[in-house]
């Protein structure tokens, strides 16, 4: 009976102590949201801005008001009803209430962005605003950092 020569080692890992790839960074990822549900992407939530200004002149001011009123119970805008996207609470994952969405929209958005900086800076504020999600790691706008939110995507209603 012959022997069979042992297997050779395996090879040395590579010179210079080379680190694993970092694993990708999800935005948002303390947020504990159930699959499925994904934080909205920059391009959507500029595309539910764009509608939102376009449903706002189609329905002359009065209708958007009332429709935006009432979906805030929804944690959405009536962009973000026909997108299916809702605002969470940046911390549990849960829908923002009705306060919530008051203090986001109200507060942050209208009275602070469009009023106070949009009018302090001469439109260059209110612009770099618009934008500030493109850069930020939570794609958070200005008005969801102040009230503590992520916009996400909820196709199949899973957050109720």
């Amino acid at each position: 009976m012959s022997q069979l020569p042992e297997p050779p080692p395996p090879p040395p890992p590579p010179p210079g102590g080379a680190m694993p790839p970092a694993p990708f960074y999800q935005p948002a990822q303390a947020t504990p949201l159930p699959p499925g549900v994904v934080v909205s992407t920059p391009g959507k939530r500029l595309g539910a801005f764009a509608l939102d200004l376009l449903l706002f002149v189609v329905t002359l001011g009065i209708g958007y008001v009332v429709w935006w009123f009432i979906m805030f119970q929804y944690s959405q805008t009536p962009a973000k009803a026909l997108l299916k996207m809702k605002t969470v609470k940046k911390d549990t994952g849960l829908r923002a209430n009705y306060g919530t969405m008051v203090v986001r929209e109200l507060v942050g958005k209208w009275l602070l962005w469009y009023f106070v900086i949009g009018s302090a800076c001469l439109g260059l504020g209110t612009l770099v605003l618009s934008f500030m999600l493109l850069w930020d790691k939570d794609r958070q706008q200005l008005w969801d950092k102040i009230a503590s939110t992520i916009v996400v995507d909820d196709p199949n209603n899973l957050l109720t």
